[in-house]
């Protein structure tokens, strides 16, 4: 019987240990794979499959062979499932690569006057503002907050004097409904800002607008958002 997809396996899981190394900065005394099982959510999918594998994998490991050979040959799917692991975990790109840059976002702050972003609103199809104090996202102005002012406030008339100021109280994150919003780390790979979308789907809401900030926290300084359309490629 010959060993060669054994040996494949087993060489196939050190390099993917090693790619989530690479990747994730895990610490030696950490098992990867099993860190990788624990705490990335893009890797949801194949948690089981992953699972199955660094079992299989500690047998080999611990267990001499039986008159030259392996006691387990892993199956073909085993090895597919890691390598197709590994392909992902070295060429998935971060939250920072995918997302708009600060720089070219639309935003405003509380001063600023609604009716010219409106418009800008209507020319460039977008849906959401961020607005920004010292470069920090305090709140979401959007069609549904302009919707807001109108029945609560009963208005019926806007005027170019008009500032987010006025509507300050239907612009922060928690005020949109059903509609979310998630702050995550520059580093966070692209398959797990995916799931945040998939996981508000499966809750009946709508994830309208992923904040990028060095660790994922609101009250650090937005570098960049992403939204459904930008990561419809992993979905």
């Amino acid at each position: 019987m010959r060993d060669d997809p054994t040996t494949e396996f087993i060489e196939l899981y050190k390099r993917l240990e090693s790619a989530i190394r690479d990747k994730y900065d895990v610490p030696k005394e950490t098992g990867a794979v099993s860190w990788l099982i624990r705490n990335e959510r893009g890797f949801g999918g194949v948690r089981e499959e992953l699972n199955y594998c660094r079992e299989v994998r500690n047998f080999l490991q611990h267990n001499e062979r039986v008159r030259g050979e392996y006691a387990v040959i892993p199956s073909a799917g085993m090895i597919e499932s890691v390598r197709s692991t590994i392909a992902r975990v070295e060429g998935i790109p971060r939250a920072i690569d995918l997302c708009v840059k600060v720089s070219d976002i639309y935003s405003a702050s509380l001063m600023d006057a609604m009716l010219p972003a409106m418009r800008a609103m209507c020319n460039k199809t977008f849906t959401h503002i961020p607005i920004l104090e010292d470069g920090r996202v305090t709140g979401v102005f959007s069609a549904k907050s302009l919707l807001s002012h109108i029945i609560e406030d009963g208005v019926t008339e806007l005027d170019e004097t008009m500032t987010f100021e006025q509507v300050a109280n239907l612009l922060p994150l928690n005020r949109h409904g059903s509609e979310t919003f998630e702050f995550v780390p520059q580093e966070m790979l692209a398959t797990g800002v995916a799931e945040l979308f998939q996981q508000a789907r499966r809750q009946s809401k709508r994830l309208g607008i992923v904040f990028v900030t060095a660790h994922g926290k609101q009250s650090e300084r937005l570098l960049g958002m992403l939204t459904a359309w930008d990561m419809a490629e992993f979905f």
